[in-house]
Protein backbone atom coordinates (compact mmCIF):
# COMPACT_ATOMS: atom_id res chain seq x y z
CA UNK A 1 0.00 0.00 0.00
CA UNK A 2 2.42 2.41 1.10
CA UNK A 3 4.48 1.66 -2.89
CA UNK A 4 1.48 2.85 -4.31
CA UNK A 5 1.06 5.74 -2.46
CA UNK A 6 4.60 6.53 -3.45
CA UNK A 7 4.19 6.09 -7.14
CA UNK A 8 0.83 7.89 -6.68
CA UNK A 9 2.58 10.96 -5.27
CA UNK A 10 5.67 10.47 -7.12
CA UNK A 11 3.87 10.98 -10.64
CA UNK A 12 1.53 14.32 -9.25
CA UNK A 13 4.75 15.79 -8.84
CA UNK A 14 6.67 14.97 -11.94
CA UNK A 15 3.34 16.21 -13.39
CA UNK A 16 2.88 19.22 -11.64
CA UNK A 17 6.74 20.44 -12.73
CA UNK A 18 8.56 18.72 -9.98
CA UNK A 19 10.88 21.31 -7.75
CA UNK A 20 9.99 25.06 -8.48
CA UNK A 21 13.57 26.16 -9.38
CA UNK A 22 14.53 29.68 -8.32
CA UNK A 23 14.39 32.49 -10.09
CA UNK A 24 17.47 32.86 -11.95
CA UNK A 25 18.63 36.06 -13.62
CA UNK A 26 20.65 35.90 -16.84
CA UNK A 27 22.27 39.13 -18.12
CA UNK A 28 21.45 40.95 -21.44
CA UNK A 29 24.36 43.02 -22.66
CA UNK A 30 22.16 45.85 -24.03
CA UNK A 31 18.95 47.90 -22.89
CA UNK A 32 15.55 46.64 -24.22
CA UNK A 33 15.02 47.18 -28.48
CA UNK A 34 18.64 47.34 -28.89
CA UNK A 35 21.61 45.20 -30.08
CA UNK A 36 25.42 44.89 -30.24
CA UNK A 37 26.66 46.89 -33.82
CA UNK A 38 27.44 44.47 -36.44
CA UNK A 39 31.06 46.91 -35.84
CA UNK A 40 31.08 45.47 -32.73
CA UNK A 41 30.88 41.91 -33.41
CA UNK A 42 33.44 42.18 -36.16
CA UNK A 43 36.00 42.91 -33.66
CA UNK A 44 38.09 39.88 -31.68
CA UNK A 45 38.08 42.14 -28.22
CA UNK A 46 35.92 44.82 -26.89
CA UNK A 47 36.64 47.10 -23.97
CA UNK A 48 33.74 46.91 -21.47
CA UNK A 49 33.84 50.21 -21.30
CA UNK A 50 32.61 50.07 -24.46
CA UNK A 51 29.62 48.09 -24.76
CA UNK A 52 26.98 50.25 -23.90
CA UNK A 53 27.95 52.96 -26.96
CA UNK A 54 28.68 49.49 -28.67
CA UNK A 55 24.57 48.98 -28.45
CA UNK A 56 22.19 50.65 -31.17
CA UNK A 57 18.20 50.76 -32.09
CA UNK A 58 16.95 47.76 -34.29
CA UNK A 59 14.16 48.53 -36.88
CA UNK A 60 12.24 45.41 -36.11
CA UNK A 61 12.30 43.69 -32.50
CA UNK A 62 12.30 40.20 -32.04
CA UNK A 63 11.95 37.78 -29.14
CA UNK A 64 15.30 36.63 -27.96
CA UNK A 65 16.17 33.32 -29.29
CA UNK A 66 19.28 31.82 -27.60
CA UNK A 67 20.46 28.35 -28.09
CA UNK A 68 19.68 26.98 -24.80
CA UNK A 69 20.79 23.26 -23.45
CA UNK A 70 18.48 21.45 -20.47
CA UNK A 71 21.11 18.97 -19.17
CA UNK A 72 17.67 16.85 -17.60
CA UNK A 73 16.60 16.21 -21.19
CA UNK A 74 19.58 15.65 -22.76
CA UNK A 75 18.54 18.11 -25.78
CA UNK A 76 18.25 21.79 -26.94
CA UNK A 77 14.77 23.74 -26.27
CA UNK A 78 13.02 24.76 -29.07
CA UNK A 79 14.88 28.25 -30.33
CA UNK A 80 12.83 31.10 -28.79
CA UNK A 81 11.24 28.75 -25.95
CA UNK A 82 12.87 30.56 -22.90
CA UNK A 83 13.03 28.65 -18.77
CA UNK A 84 9.84 29.97 -17.25
CA UNK A 85 12.46 31.01 -14.08
CA UNK A 86 14.71 33.07 -15.94
CA UNK A 87 14.75 36.72 -15.80
CA UNK A 88 16.50 38.84 -18.30
CA UNK A 89 18.28 41.62 -16.65
CA UNK A 90 19.04 44.34 -19.40
CA UNK A 91 22.58 46.29 -19.61
CA UNK A 92 23.74 44.03 -16.97
CA UNK A 93 27.94 43.70 -18.06
CA UNK A 94 30.54 41.84 -16.47
CA UNK A 95 33.15 43.35 -14.67
CA UNK A 96 35.90 42.33 -16.21
CA UNK A 97 37.86 45.25 -18.00
CA UNK A 98 38.10 43.29 -21.47
CA UNK A 99 35.76 40.73 -23.35
CA UNK A 100 35.95 38.51 -26.17
CA UNK A 101 33.16 38.56 -28.68
CA UNK A 102 31.50 34.95 -29.44
CA UNK A 103 29.40 35.22 -32.43
CA UNK A 104 26.24 32.92 -32.07
CA UNK A 105 26.82 31.50 -35.53
CA UNK A 106 29.60 29.67 -34.93
CA UNK A 107 28.02 27.62 -32.35
CA UNK A 108 30.68 28.22 -29.65
CA UNK A 109 28.41 28.39 -26.28
CA UNK A 110 24.61 27.39 -25.21
CA UNK A 111 23.09 28.61 -22.22
CA UNK A 112 22.28 26.05 -19.98
CA UNK A 113 18.45 25.92 -18.68
CA UNK A 114 18.55 25.31 -14.92
CA UNK A 115 20.83 27.85 -13.76
CA UNK A 116 21.40 30.20 -17.10
CA UNK A 117 25.10 29.96 -16.95
CA UNK A 118 26.87 29.55 -20.24
CA UNK A 119 29.06 26.64 -21.79
CA UNK A 120 31.43 26.98 -24.12
CA UNK A 121 32.17 24.45 -26.43
CA UNK A 122 35.37 21.92 -25.53
CA UNK A 123 34.70 23.97 -21.73
CA UNK A 124 34.42 21.69 -18.59
CA UNK A 125 33.27 23.77 -16.98
CA UNK A 126 30.09 26.45 -17.10
CA UNK A 127 30.63 30.25 -16.65
CA UNK A 128 28.72 31.93 -13.94
CA UNK A 129 25.95 34.27 -15.04
CA UNK A 130 28.61 37.42 -13.68
CA UNK A 131 31.46 36.40 -15.93
CA UNK A 132 29.33 36.66 -19.35
CA UNK A 133 26.67 38.58 -20.64
CA UNK A 134 24.34 36.97 -23.96
CA UNK A 135 23.11 39.35 -26.89
CA UNK A 136 20.60 38.71 -29.80
CA UNK A 137 23.59 36.76 -32.34
CA UNK A 138 26.54 36.77 -29.86
CA UNK A 139 27.94 37.04 -26.36
CA UNK A 140 30.53 38.61 -24.58
CA UNK A 141 32.80 36.46 -22.39
CA UNK A 142 35.51 37.74 -19.87
CA UNK A 143 39.31 37.19 -21.30
CA UNK A 144 40.31 35.25 -18.93
CA UNK A 145 37.43 32.95 -18.85
CA UNK A 146 37.43 32.25 -22.97
CA UNK A 147 40.20 30.48 -22.14
CA UNK A 148 43.69 30.40 -24.98
CA UNK A 149 43.28 30.56 -28.48
CA UNK A 150 45.38 27.76 -29.52
CA UNK A 151 44.85 25.40 -31.79
CA UNK A 152 41.32 23.81 -32.34
CA UNK A 153 39.72 21.13 -34.02
CA UNK A 154 36.69 22.68 -36.44
CA UNK A 155 33.97 20.33 -35.74
CA UNK A 156 33.35 17.56 -32.90
CA UNK A 157 34.56 14.77 -32.15
CA UNK A 158 33.95 12.00 -34.60
CA UNK A 159 33.08 14.45 -37.18
CA UNK A 160 34.67 15.88 -40.55
CA UNK A 161 33.95 18.81 -43.04
CA UNK A 162 32.26 18.27 -46.27
CA UNK A 163 32.24 21.46 -47.27
CA UNK A 164 29.32 22.49 -46.61
CA UNK A 165 28.33 21.01 -42.52
CA UNK A 166 30.07 18.66 -40.06
CA UNK A 167 29.61 14.73 -41.03
CA UNK A 168 30.07 11.31 -39.20
CA UNK A 169 33.83 10.77 -40.24
CA UNK A 170 35.47 8.98 -37.81
CA UNK A 171 38.48 7.23 -39.88
CA UNK A 172 39.20 11.28 -40.82
CA UNK A 173 38.43 13.14 -37.60
CA UNK A 174 40.83 10.79 -35.72
CA UNK A 175 43.64 11.31 -38.13
CA UNK A 176 42.82 15.78 -37.93
CA UNK A 177 42.79 15.17 -34.30
CA UNK A 178 46.10 13.55 -34.01
CA UNK A 179 47.55 15.76 -36.07
CA UNK A 180 46.50 18.83 -34.16
CA UNK A 181 47.91 17.53 -31.18
CA UNK A 182 51.16 16.50 -33.04
CA UNK A 183 51.58 20.46 -33.71
CA UNK A 184 49.97 21.59 -30.26
CA UNK A 185 53.16 19.72 -28.76
CA UNK A 186 50.73 19.00 -25.30
CA UNK A 187 49.22 21.61 -25.53
CA UNK A 188 45.21 21.31 -25.47
CA UNK A 189 43.13 21.30 -28.23
CA UNK A 190 39.98 22.85 -28.09
CA UNK A 191 37.02 22.29 -30.59
CA UNK A 192 35.16 25.17 -32.34
CA UNK A 193 35.11 27.48 -35.69
CA UNK A 194 36.82 30.65 -35.89
CA UNK A 195 34.57 33.70 -34.96
CA UNK A 196 33.64 35.53 -37.92
CA UNK A 197 30.76 38.39 -38.77
CA UNK A 198 27.51 37.16 -39.34
CA UNK A 199 27.14 35.43 -43.13
CA UNK A 200 30.92 34.69 -43.50
CA UNK A 201 31.51 31.61 -45.00
CA UNK A 202 34.91 29.55 -43.93
CA UNK A 203 37.21 28.30 -47.08
CA UNK A 204 40.66 26.55 -46.69
CA UNK A 205 43.64 28.78 -45.90
CA UNK A 206 46.31 25.53 -46.76
CA UNK A 207 47.84 22.57 -45.62
CA UNK A 208 48.18 21.69 -41.79
CA UNK A 209 51.25 19.65 -42.76
CA UNK A 210 54.17 21.68 -42.30
CA UNK A 211 52.96 24.65 -40.49
CA UNK A 212 54.25 25.96 -37.22
CA UNK A 213 52.54 27.30 -34.45
CA UNK A 214 54.41 30.00 -32.36
CA UNK A 215 53.51 32.09 -29.24
CA UNK A 216 50.44 32.96 -28.96
CA UNK A 217 48.43 30.49 -30.98
CA UNK A 218 49.61 32.13 -34.33
CA UNK A 219 49.50 29.92 -37.35
CA UNK A 220 52.48 29.98 -39.57
CA UNK A 221 51.88 28.18 -43.18
CA UNK A 222 54.38 26.86 -45.44
CA UNK A 223 54.69 29.99 -46.67
CA UNK A 224 56.47 32.34 -44.41
CA UNK A 225 54.66 35.25 -45.30
CA UNK A 226 51.59 33.53 -44.68
CA UNK A 227 50.30 33.65 -40.84
CA UNK A 228 46.58 33.43 -39.20
CA UNK A 229 46.61 34.97 -35.87
CA UNK A 230 45.21 32.73 -32.89
CA UNK A 231 41.28 32.51 -32.71
CA UNK A 232 41.15 33.03 -36.61
CA UNK A 233 42.17 29.15 -37.72
CA UNK A 234 40.88 25.69 -36.98
CA UNK A 235 41.88 22.55 -38.73
CA UNK A 236 39.76 19.75 -40.11
CA UNK A 237 39.61 16.53 -42.30
CA UNK A 238 37.65 18.02 -45.42
CA UNK A 239 36.05 15.47 -48.15
CA UNK A 240 38.10 15.29 -51.35
CA UNK A 241 40.55 16.96 -49.76
CA UNK A 242 43.99 14.38 -48.32
CA UNK A 243 45.18 15.76 -45.37
CA UNK A 244 44.28 17.81 -42.54
CA UNK A 245 43.37 21.34 -44.16
CA UNK A 246 43.44 24.86 -42.50
CA UNK A 247 40.40 26.24 -42.57
CA UNK A 248 39.48 30.49 -41.74
CA UNK A 249 37.38 32.98 -42.30
CA UNK A 250 36.64 33.26 -46.48
CA UNK A 251 38.52 36.59 -45.68
CA UNK A 252 41.15 35.80 -44.06
CA UNK A 253 42.07 32.79 -45.95
CA UNK A 254 42.34 34.44 -48.86
CA UNK A 255 45.09 36.76 -47.38
CA UNK A 256 46.61 33.53 -45.97
CA UNK A 257 46.69 31.97 -49.30
CA UNK A 258 50.53 32.41 -50.99
CA UNK A 259 50.88 34.49 -53.71
CA UNK A 260 50.36 33.99 -57.42
CA UNK A 261 52.33 31.34 -58.38
CA UNK A 262 54.62 31.33 -61.24
CA UNK A 263 52.47 28.56 -62.65
CA UNK A 264 49.20 30.16 -62.41
CA UNK A 265 51.19 33.49 -64.13
CA UNK A 266 52.40 31.88 -67.14
CA UNK A 267 49.38 29.51 -67.84
CA UNK A 268 47.40 32.93 -67.54
CA UNK A 269 49.94 35.04 -70.07
CA UNK A 270 49.49 31.96 -72.49
CA UNK A 271 45.85 32.03 -72.39
CA UNK A 272 45.81 35.71 -73.10
CA UNK A 273 47.93 34.88 -76.08
CA UNK A 274 45.93 32.02 -77.39
CA UNK A 275 42.87 34.03 -76.85
CA UNK A 276 44.46 36.60 -79.11
CA UNK A 277 45.59 34.61 -81.68
CA UNK A 278 41.51 32.52 -81.68
CA UNK A 279 40.28 36.26 -82.33
CA UNK A 280 42.27 36.37 -85.40
CA UNK A 281 41.50 33.13 -86.34
CA UNK A 282 37.90 33.94 -86.20
CA UNK A 283 38.59 37.42 -88.34
CA UNK A 284 40.44 35.35 -91.02
CA UNK A 285 37.14 32.64 -90.91
CA UNK A 286 34.66 35.64 -91.66
CA UNK A 287 37.04 37.55 -94.37
CA UNK A 288 36.04 34.34 -96.96
CA UNK A 289 32.38 34.76 -97.59
CA UNK A 290 32.39 32.06 -99.78
CA UNK A 291 33.05 29.69 -96.85
CA UNK A 292 29.95 30.72 -95.17
CA UNK A 293 27.49 28.07 -95.99
CA UNK A 294 30.18 25.03 -95.48
CA UNK A 295 29.04 22.76 -92.43
CA UNK A 296 32.60 22.51 -91.02
CA UNK A 297 33.41 26.03 -91.35
CA UNK A 298 30.49 26.84 -89.10
CA UNK A 299 30.81 24.06 -86.39
CA UNK A 300 34.63 25.33 -86.32
CA UNK A 301 33.41 28.64 -85.71
CA UNK A 302 31.11 27.93 -82.81
CA UNK A 303 34.39 25.96 -81.23
CA UNK A 304 36.57 28.60 -81.54
CA UNK A 305 34.51 31.22 -80.39
CA UNK A 306 33.59 29.10 -77.12
CA UNK A 307 37.41 28.36 -77.01
CA UNK A 308 38.12 32.10 -76.95
CA UNK A 309 35.30 32.90 -74.84
CA UNK A 310 36.62 30.64 -72.06
CA UNK A 311 40.20 31.22 -72.14
CA UNK A 312 39.52 34.93 -71.99
CA UNK A 313 37.93 34.57 -68.18
CA UNK A 314 40.05 31.31 -67.24
CA UNK A 315 43.19 33.98 -68.13
CA UNK A 316 41.81 36.71 -66.26
CA UNK A 317 40.73 34.74 -62.95
CA UNK A 318 44.40 33.64 -63.08
CA UNK A 319 45.98 36.60 -63.37
CA UNK A 320 43.93 38.29 -60.78
CA UNK A 321 44.11 35.51 -58.37
CA UNK A 322 42.66 36.45 -55.31
CA UNK A 323 41.34 39.68 -56.17
CA UNK A 324 38.36 38.90 -57.75
CA UNK A 325 34.71 39.01 -55.68
CA UNK A 326 33.35 35.87 -54.30
CA UNK A 327 29.92 36.63 -56.34
CA UNK A 328 32.03 37.48 -59.57
CA UNK A 329 34.31 34.62 -59.02
CA UNK A 330 31.27 32.20 -58.58
CA UNK A 331 29.70 33.61 -61.76
CA UNK A 332 32.66 33.44 -63.39
CA UNK A 333 33.46 29.81 -62.82
CA UNK A 334 30.04 28.83 -63.69
CA UNK A 335 30.53 30.63 -67.49
CA UNK A 336 33.87 28.69 -68.00
CA UNK A 337 32.06 25.69 -67.11
CA UNK A 338 29.34 26.21 -69.92
CA UNK A 339 31.75 27.62 -72.07
CA UNK A 340 34.68 25.06 -72.02
CA UNK A 341 32.48 22.11 -72.18
CA UNK A 342 31.05 23.63 -75.21
CA UNK A 343 34.43 23.83 -76.67
CA UNK A 344 34.89 20.17 -76.17
CA UNK A 345 31.17 19.37 -77.70
CA UNK A 346 31.97 21.06 -80.91
CA UNK A 347 35.23 19.60 -81.03
CA UNK A 348 33.67 16.67 -80.67
CA UNK A 349 31.03 17.38 -83.85
CA UNK A 350 34.26 18.65 -85.90
CA UNK A 351 35.90 15.08 -85.37
CA UNK A 352 32.85 13.25 -85.91
CA UNK A 353 32.10 15.93 -89.13
CA UNK A 354 35.65 15.14 -90.58
CA UNK A 355 35.75 11.40 -90.10
CA UNK A 356 31.82 11.23 -91.45
CA UNK A 357 33.45 12.96 -94.35
CA UNK A 358 36.49 10.36 -95.25
CA UNK A 359 34.64 7.43 -94.13
CA UNK A 360 34.16 5.81 -97.00
CA UNK A 361 35.90 8.65 -99.58
CA UNK A 362 32.78 9.30 -101.43
CA UNK A 363 31.75 12.82 -99.46
CA UNK A 364 29.10 13.66 -102.24
CA UNK A 365 27.80 17.52 -101.98
CA UNK A 366 25.33 18.19 -99.63
CA UNK A 367 22.25 20.44 -100.29
CA UNK A 368 21.75 23.76 -98.79
CA UNK A 369 18.56 22.02 -96.64
CA UNK A 370 20.35 19.03 -95.63
CA UNK A 371 23.48 21.22 -94.47
CA UNK A 372 21.14 23.33 -92.38
CA UNK A 373 19.35 20.49 -90.76
CA UNK A 374 22.65 19.00 -89.63
CA UNK A 375 23.87 22.40 -88.39
CA UNK A 376 20.99 22.31 -85.95
CA UNK A 377 21.37 19.00 -85.04
CA UNK A 378 24.79 19.58 -84.04
CA UNK A 379 23.60 23.07 -82.39
CA UNK A 380 20.94 20.67 -79.86
CA UNK A 381 24.21 18.68 -79.07
CA UNK A 382 27.21 21.27 -78.71
CA UNK A 383 25.07 24.04 -77.29
CA UNK A 384 22.28 21.57 -75.12
CA UNK A 385 24.73 18.90 -73.69
CA UNK A 386 26.74 21.75 -71.84
CA UNK A 387 23.50 23.83 -70.63
CA UNK A 388 22.50 20.41 -68.99
CA UNK A 389 25.69 19.49 -67.60
CA UNK A 390 26.67 23.32 -66.42
CA UNK A 391 22.99 24.36 -65.36
CA UNK A 392 22.76 21.19 -63.19
CA UNK A 393 26.36 22.19 -61.48
CA UNK A 394 24.83 25.57 -60.58
CA UNK A 395 21.72 24.54 -59.49
CA UNK A 396 23.19 21.85 -56.95
CA UNK A 397 25.63 24.66 -55.65
CA UNK A 398 22.95 26.72 -55.02
CA UNK A 399 20.94 24.51 -53.06
CA UNK A 400 20.69 24.81 -49.02
CA UNK A 401 22.91 22.90 -47.04
CA UNK A 402 20.89 20.57 -46.16
CA UNK A 403 19.19 19.66 -49.27
CA UNK A 404 19.81 16.15 -51.13
CA UNK A 405 22.81 15.39 -49.18
CA UNK A 406 23.91 12.44 -51.08
CA UNK A 407 24.75 14.49 -53.82
CA UNK A 408 28.32 15.79 -54.59
CA UNK A 409 28.15 19.59 -55.05
CA UNK A 410 30.88 21.55 -57.28
CA UNK A 411 31.59 24.16 -54.62
CA UNK A 412 32.26 26.44 -57.06
CA UNK A 413 34.76 29.71 -55.69
CA UNK A 414 35.48 28.39 -52.35
CA UNK A 415 39.17 28.02 -52.95
CA UNK A 416 39.62 29.07 -56.50
CA UNK A 417 37.60 30.42 -59.47
CA UNK A 418 36.54 26.94 -60.23
CA UNK A 419 35.50 23.92 -58.49
CA UNK A 420 36.41 23.23 -55.32
CA UNK A 421 38.47 19.58 -55.11
CA UNK A 422 39.39 16.94 -57.50
CA UNK A 423 36.57 15.07 -56.94
CA UNK A 424 34.11 18.00 -57.94
CA UNK A 425 36.27 18.57 -61.09
CA UNK A 426 36.30 14.77 -62.27
CA UNK A 427 32.29 14.01 -61.90
CA UNK A 428 31.26 17.30 -63.58
CA UNK A 429 34.29 18.40 -66.02
CA UNK A 430 37.05 15.89 -66.36
CA UNK A 431 34.66 13.14 -66.56
CA UNK A 432 32.94 14.32 -69.37
CA UNK A 433 35.71 15.97 -71.01
CA UNK A 434 37.84 12.29 -70.72
CA UNK A 435 34.97 10.16 -72.35
CA UNK A 436 34.74 12.95 -75.09
CA UNK A 437 38.73 12.84 -75.87
CA UNK A 438 38.38 9.49 -75.57
CA UNK A 439 35.81 9.60 -78.83
CA UNK A 440 38.00 12.22 -80.80
CA UNK A 441 41.02 10.24 -80.27
CA UNK A 442 38.67 6.91 -82.00
CA UNK A 443 37.92 9.11 -84.62
CA UNK A 444 41.14 10.23 -85.61
CA UNK A 445 42.79 7.07 -85.37
CA UNK A 446 39.67 5.60 -87.56
CA UNK A 447 40.20 8.89 -89.98
CA UNK A 448 44.13 8.46 -90.04
CA UNK A 449 44.08 4.77 -91.06
CA UNK A 450 41.41 5.66 -93.62
CA UNK A 451 43.83 7.99 -95.23
CA UNK A 452 47.05 6.26 -94.75
CA UNK A 453 45.53 2.83 -95.14
CA UNK A 454 43.35 3.46 -98.07
CA UNK A 455 44.28 6.68 -99.99
CA UNK A 456 48.36 6.40 -100.03
CA UNK A 457 47.33 2.83 -101.51
CA UNK A 458 45.69 3.91 -104.46
CA UNK A 459 46.69 4.71 -107.63
CA UNK A 460 45.90 8.12 -107.76
CA UNK A 461 48.65 9.14 -104.72
CA UNK A 462 51.56 8.85 -106.37
CA UNK A 463 53.82 11.71 -106.10
CA UNK A 464 55.78 12.47 -102.97
CA UNK A 465 53.83 15.60 -103.00
CA UNK A 466 50.63 14.38 -102.25
CA UNK A 467 51.88 12.26 -99.98
CA UNK A 468 53.48 15.35 -98.33
CA UNK A 469 49.83 16.80 -98.29
CA UNK A 470 48.38 13.95 -96.74
CA UNK A 471 50.65 14.35 -93.84
CA UNK A 472 49.72 17.28 -93.39
CA UNK A 473 45.85 16.63 -93.57
CA UNK A 474 46.93 13.92 -90.64
CA UNK A 475 49.21 16.63 -88.67
CA UNK A 476 45.88 19.08 -88.96
CA UNK A 477 43.55 16.34 -87.48
CA UNK A 478 45.71 15.91 -84.83
CA UNK A 479 45.53 19.83 -84.06
CA UNK A 480 41.77 20.37 -84.96
CA UNK A 481 40.70 17.06 -83.04
CA UNK A 482 42.15 18.09 -79.71
CA UNK A 483 44.88 15.45 -78.69
CA UNK A 484 46.75 17.76 -77.07
CA UNK A 485 44.30 18.13 -74.34
CA UNK A 486 45.09 14.76 -73.00
CA UNK A 487 48.17 16.77 -71.81
CA UNK A 488 45.99 18.71 -69.15
CA UNK A 489 44.07 15.84 -68.19
CA UNK A 490 47.68 13.66 -67.62
CA UNK A 491 48.78 16.77 -65.52
CA UNK A 492 45.54 17.08 -63.52
CA UNK A 493 45.71 13.18 -62.70
CA UNK A 494 49.11 12.50 -62.50
CA UNK A 495 49.49 15.59 -59.98
CA UNK A 496 53.41 16.12 -58.58
CA UNK A 497 55.50 19.68 -58.10
CA UNK A 498 54.24 22.77 -60.50
CA UNK A 499 57.58 23.03 -62.43
CA UNK A 500 57.32 19.58 -63.92
CA UNK A 501 53.96 20.32 -66.22
CA UNK A 502 55.18 23.87 -66.90
CA UNK A 503 55.48 22.42 -70.66
CA UNK A 504 52.48 20.64 -70.64
CA UNK A 505 50.54 23.92 -69.42
CA UNK A 506 51.73 26.09 -71.84
CA UNK A 507 51.10 23.96 -74.86
CA UNK A 508 47.67 23.95 -73.57
CA UNK A 509 47.16 27.34 -72.91
CA UNK A 510 48.91 27.99 -76.29
CA UNK A 511 46.27 25.86 -78.34
CA UNK A 512 44.90 28.88 -80.04
CA UNK A 513 48.46 30.04 -81.84
CA UNK A 514 48.29 26.22 -83.55
CA UNK A 515 44.48 26.36 -83.82
CA UNK A 516 45.46 29.82 -86.13
CA UNK A 517 48.47 28.36 -87.71
CA UNK A 518 46.42 25.39 -88.93
CA UNK A 519 42.99 27.10 -89.88
CA UNK A 520 43.58 30.71 -90.42
CA UNK A 521 47.15 31.39 -91.44
CA UNK A 522 46.12 29.85 -94.80
CA UNK A 523 47.02 30.77 -98.22
CA UNK A 524 43.30 31.53 -98.78
CA UNK A 525 43.12 33.81 -95.79
CA UNK A 526 45.83 35.92 -97.10
CA UNK A 527 44.35 36.12 -100.45
CA UNK A 528 41.20 37.33 -98.78
CA UNK A 529 43.15 39.80 -96.86
CA UNK A 530 44.67 40.80 -100.39
CA UNK A 531 41.54 41.17 -101.82
CA UNK A 532 40.35 43.77 -99.03
CA UNK A 533 43.42 45.58 -99.78
CA UNK A 534 42.75 45.85 -103.21
CA UNK A 535 39.13 46.87 -103.04
CA UNK A 536 40.48 49.96 -100.37
CA UNK A 537 42.88 50.83 -103.29
CA UNK A 538 39.99 50.66 -105.81
CA UNK A 539 37.78 52.64 -103.98
CA UNK A 540 40.06 55.56 -104.53
CA UNK A 541 38.95 58.53 -107.35
CA UNK A 542 40.20 56.72 -110.86
CA UNK A 543 40.97 53.31 -109.77
CA UNK A 544 39.68 50.62 -111.57
CA UNK A 545 37.31 47.57 -109.94
CA UNK A 546 39.31 44.52 -111.02
CA UNK A 547 37.76 40.47 -110.00
CA UNK A 548 39.38 38.04 -108.43
CA UNK A 549 39.12 34.15 -108.46
CA UNK A 550 37.46 32.23 -105.77
CA UNK A 551 39.93 30.01 -104.13
CA UNK A 552 38.94 26.88 -101.69
CA UNK A 553 38.39 27.22 -97.75
CA UNK A 554 39.07 24.51 -95.44
CA UNK A 555 35.72 23.90 -94.47
CA UNK A 556 34.51 23.57 -98.38
CA UNK A 557 36.13 21.63 -99.17
CA UNK A 558 35.86 19.28 -96.10
CA UNK A 559 32.05 18.69 -97.06
CA UNK A 560 32.32 19.59 -100.99
CA UNK A 561 35.16 17.43 -101.95
CA UNK A 562 34.97 14.93 -105.17
CA UNK A 563 36.94 11.92 -104.88
CA UNK A 564 39.06 11.22 -108.38
CA UNK A 565 37.14 9.03 -110.22
CA UNK A 566 38.37 4.99 -110.89
CA UNK A 567 40.69 4.87 -114.06
CA UNK A 568 38.95 3.58 -117.32
CA UNK A 569 39.37 2.08 -119.75
CA UNK A 570 40.55 4.33 -122.54
CA UNK A 571 42.77 4.80 -125.22
CA UNK A 572 46.01 5.42 -124.18
CA UNK A 573 45.99 9.31 -126.04
CA UNK A 574 42.83 10.24 -123.96
CA UNK A 575 42.78 12.95 -121.64
CA UNK A 576 43.42 11.84 -117.73
CA UNK A 577 40.63 13.36 -115.94
CA UNK A 578 41.50 16.06 -113.75
CA UNK A 579 42.19 14.87 -110.19
CA UNK A 580 41.51 17.09 -106.98
CA UNK A 581 44.79 18.70 -105.08
CA UNK A 582 45.42 16.30 -101.54
CA UNK A 583 45.78 20.26 -99.67
CA UNK A 584 42.48 20.93 -100.18
CA UNK A 585 40.93 18.16 -97.96
CA UNK A 586 41.53 20.43 -95.23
Amino acid sequence: MSVTALLVFGWWWVSAGGVRLAPTDVPRCCPPERALSPESLRADLLPTTAVNDACVSVTEARPWAPLVYAPTRNNFLKRGQLPAHWRIAYSRVPSCPELRVLPEHAAPYALLANNGSLLMRGATSALSPDRFCADAVAALVCVEDAGGRGPSKCCAEGRAFDGSRCVEDETRAAEALHELRELANGSAVGVGWPSCTEGSTYAVAGILSGARLLEGGTLQLNSESSTLEAGAWCAEAVAGESGTRVLACEEEARSARPAQTARHALYGAGLAVGAAFLAATLAAGFALPAAHHALHWRCQTHYVAALMLGDVLLAATQLAGDRVPPPLCRALAVCMHFLFLSAFFWLNTMCFNIWWTFRDFRPTSLERGQEACRLRVYMVYAWGGPLAVSGAAALLDRLPPGAAPGLLRPRFAVQRCWFYGDMEILVYFFGPVGVLLLVNLALFISTTRQLTCGLWRRDEVKSTSERAALGRVCAKLVVVMGVTWGADVVSWAAGGPEYVWYATDLLNALQGVFIFLVVGCQPHAWAALKRAAAALCARAPGAQAHSSSHLPSCGESLTHTTAAPAPAAAPASATAPARVPMETVC
